[in-house]
Order: C-alpha cells, then sequence, then structure tokens
C-alpha cells in the first residue's frame, strides 16, 4: 500500500466509525486525519497529518498516530500484526536502541496494530 492509497482509504472512513482493538470486546473511536501541533519536545513535527482516534477506556483519551508509522504497520504481513510482534521494518527503522523521533512510539504500538489491521480489512489492491 502506498501513501496515497492509505490516505484515501481513511478518507473514506467517516468521523465515529468504530475500530476494533487488539483485544476482544475493545475499540477505538476514529476522529478523523488533523495536523500535527508541534508543540514541545517534538516542535520539528508541526504540520505533519496525524490520524486521530479516541478512546474512553484512557486517562488520556485521544490517541495521535502518524501516518509514515502507520503505513509501516499497514504493510506488515498479518503474522507480523498478532499479539507479541512487531513489523521487521518498524523493528529496524525504530527499534535500534536510539532516542525516538515519533512521540508515545513505543506505548502506542497496539494502537497502531488495531489500526493497521482494520486497514488491511477494508483495502483492496489494484490489479
Amino acid at each position: 500500500m502506498t501513501t496515497i492509497e492509505l490516505t484515501t482509504i481513511l478518507g473514506n472512513l467517516n468521523q465515529g466509525d468504530a475500530i476494533p482493538g487488539t483485544i476482544a470486546g475493545k475499540s477505538y473511536i476514529f476522529i478523523g486525519i488533523e495536523k500535527y501541533p508541534g508543540r514541545g519536545r517534538y516542535a520539528n513535527l508541526k504540520g505533519q497529518d496525524v490520524i486521530v482516534l479516541m478512546s474512553n477506556e484512557r486517562k488520556r483519551s485521544r490517541i495521535v498516530l502518524f501516518l509514515d508509522n502507520l503505513l509501516l504497520f499497514v504493510n506488515a504481513t498479518p503474522s507480523e500484526l498478532r499479539y507479541g510482534y512487531l513489523p521487521k521494518e518498524y523493528m529496524k527503522l525504530f527499534r535500534g536502541g536510539k532516542k525516538p523521533i515519533i512521540p508515545d512510539l513505543y506505548e502506542y504500538e497496539t494502537h497502531y496494530k488495531s489500526l493497521a489491521r482494520h486497514l488491511q480489512g477494508l483495502y483492496k489492491p489494484q490489479d
């Protein structure tokens, strides 16, 4: 999947759509695509497109996911999105022991997985 295909699929989602979580019975609410405000330590990311989800089961209910990182998860195989696994490409780029360049990246991996699984189910590749 390309970035254009990913943004098209995300654009077809409606605000308020439910996204199933990685745990049965858990879900997120799709809020939409917004621009990252870039406050604080990650000011260099200001203006990047981000996907916003809500979860009433978290203290901080607003979840912000970055499009480039989501693309790595969406292009992963189903076996890489299973419990306890992460996409190889993601591991190579973001788990090398360096300081994270994306806020809350490690803490949000399950949110990326959930949305990626949902989007893979909606995606029909063009022949």
